[in-house]
């Protein structure tokens, strides 16, 4: 049960639970039911957290590849440097690659 990220107190209330016997078996499979919840919410924010690394990382991997950051800006009509849409530009390189590495490795 550690494995699965319980804490101590959750793995003695399924202990305690085990030791009451058969009684038990639906709020067992409930609180494992719960724990699996948890754990798919966490997947989720470290999948996030995953991804927007990547990003970054291919940002500057073109800007490195590029020798400069200025790829990735537009001069505006006030001569200043904008940032362009440079997410949609990820999304269309990871779109067009069979592998993430391709696009974040030096």
């Amino acid at each position: 049960m550690k494995k699965c990220g319980m804490t101590i107190k959750e793995i003695r209330h399924f202990i305690d639970l085990c030791m009451q016997g058969d009684v038990t078996l639906n709020a067992r499979y409930d609180l494992l039911d719960q724990e699996e919840a948890s754990v798919v919410k966490q997947i989720d924010v470290l999948q996030k957290q995953l991804d927007f690394l990547h990003y970054k990382m291919w940002y500057f991997k073109t800007a490195i590849d590029a020798g400069t950051e200025d790829i990735h800006m537009v001069p505006s009509i006030d001569g200043k440097r904008v940032t362009p849409k440079i997410h949609e530009q990820y999304q269309e390189a990871l779109k067009n690659c069979h592998d993430i590495n391709e696009l974040i490795r030096i």
